[in-house]
């Protein structure tokens, strides 16, 4: 679904041995004549959808998977050296540098997305169950992560993505597929399903629970949570994780919009996140767990914050002053997830509605993560929250879905202007 297309690595059994060993192997690299767009576009995209794949390998403690999002992370390593050889060639006067300082800045908070992931990836270990703190973040999740083998007579056999979709109205985005020791990342819509596959998708409880059932023929299990004893912490760390998410998103839009209020809520985000993180570290500390348990919730933890910071790096760009390259708003603009604003204009349908009434995420499968009020931010509202003329949503979700919103409510897009 997303600009990445097909991307599949081979590795052997003999490589999920020791996946830091794996971490460690870097190729020799030359330069190789490459687009810009084409390299940032490959590394915006992978080290968006390796969180995603790093969250399952520990979900799942998938040690294969992690191995794997540790070739990943080489792999975008590799692209931002191309990346820097490129833009060091074609910086030709002022103006060039001068765009070109958005590039990097993209490029390196890129890279730093993918080393945090990686960071997570690692934490998977084979046989071990994840400390019920995390289990509890899983399944509080707006977006659940699943992992499904595909039954040998399940009804998707045979069956591309897209087909899937149409057909089973079941709207999951499969991140990456594993077959007989073959790995095919961002599958595209044309991707046959075969009996055996171990699909890693994610979506809202209710879709992901029909894909698990349609693929597997069995009901998956309830996401009622267990609640830990551990003070919040994972009440604290569900929030820190979708944060520092929507915070990546967010600064892109502040971005390609040349926003400096949305990056400036960035930067407070940020501010906020680091003393979420601690907290978190301080309670960790203290906990009653095992000595191994509480360094993996630390390492998770600070790696939530670097991811916060890269976004807090590229929402900086806007607030520089420099202008954003041409490059960067084409990319972000093609991106299947978006960020977009949503206004609330005098008689809208909108208006003096509550978000439970809306249900938004039911119905175009999108979130309300911020309401811009008069100059003041409310984030993650509650659905008793009522909608006043003037109100900004800041929603995220599918391209398709916000499209679908505008047309039937009839709002503008962040490209028509608002009174």
């Amino acid at each position: 679904m997303g600009t990445c297309g097909l991307f599949v690595v081979w590795l052997s059994s003999e490589e999920h041995v020791c996946p830091m060993h794996i971490r460690k192997r870097l190729k020799p690299i030359e330069y190789e004549a490459t687009p810009v767009r084409d390299l940032l576009t490959r590394m915006k995209t992978l080290s968006e959808l390796m969180i995603d794949l790093a969250y399952s390998a520990l979900l799942f403690s998938d040690e294969q998977l992690g191995g794997w999002v540790l070739e990943l992370e080489n792999h975008v390593d590799e692209l931002g050296y191309q990346l820097l050889m490129t833009l060091s060639l074609s910086v030709r006067d002022k103006k060039d540098a001068e765009l070109s300082v958005g590039l990097f800045g993209v490029a390196s908070s890129a890279n730093k997305i993918s080393d945090a992931a990686a960071d997570i990836a690692s934490l998977a270990r084979p046989g071990s169950h994840i400390h019920p703190i995390l289990n509890e973040v899983f399944q509080q999740v707006e977006e659940h992560l699943v992992q499904v083998t595909v039954a040998e007579d399940s009804d998707i056999v045979g069956q591309t993505i897209g087909q899937i979709w149409e057909a089973e109205d079941v709207s999951v985005d499969v991140i990456a597929v594993r077959r007989e020791g073959l790995w095919t990342l961002n599958p595209p819509r044309d991707f046959v399903i075969a009996p055996g596959d171990v699909i890693f998708a994610r979506g809202s409880g209710r879709e992901t629970d029909a894909f698990t059932e349609i693929a597997t023929g069995s009901m998956p299990e309830s996401h009622e949570t267990n609640r830990t004893t551990n003070g919040g912490l994972g009440h604290l760390m569900l929030q820190m994780k979708e944060l520092s998410e929507f915070m990546v998103s967010l600064a892109y839009a502040s971005v390609v919009h040349y926003d400096s209020e949305l990056a400036e809520e960035v930067g407070e985000l940020e501010e906020r996140l680091d003393e979420m993180c601690e907290m978190f570290i301080r309670q960790v500390l203290v906990m009653d767990a095992d000595v191994d348990k509480r360094w993996d919730l630390i390492r998770l933890a600070v790696s939530t914050e670097e991811i916060a910071d890269a976004a807090w790096e590229i929402a900086s760009i806007p607030l520089s002053g420099l202008e954003t390259h041409p490059v960067i708003a084409s990319i972000v603009n093609e991106a299947e997830e978006i960020v977009a604003r949503v206004p609330v204009r005098e008689g809208s349908p909108l208006e003096g509605r509550t978000l439970g009434e809306l249900a938004l995420e039911d119905r175009y499968g999108i979130y309300v993560q911020s309401v811009r009020r008069s100059g003041h931010w409310f984030h993650r509202p509650k659905d008793e929250f009522r909608l006043r003329a003037g109100d900004v949503l800041i929603v995220d979700g599918y391209r398709q879905g916000i499209q679908e919103l505008r047309e039937e409510l009839d709002v503008p897009g962040d490209s028509e202007r608002t009174s």
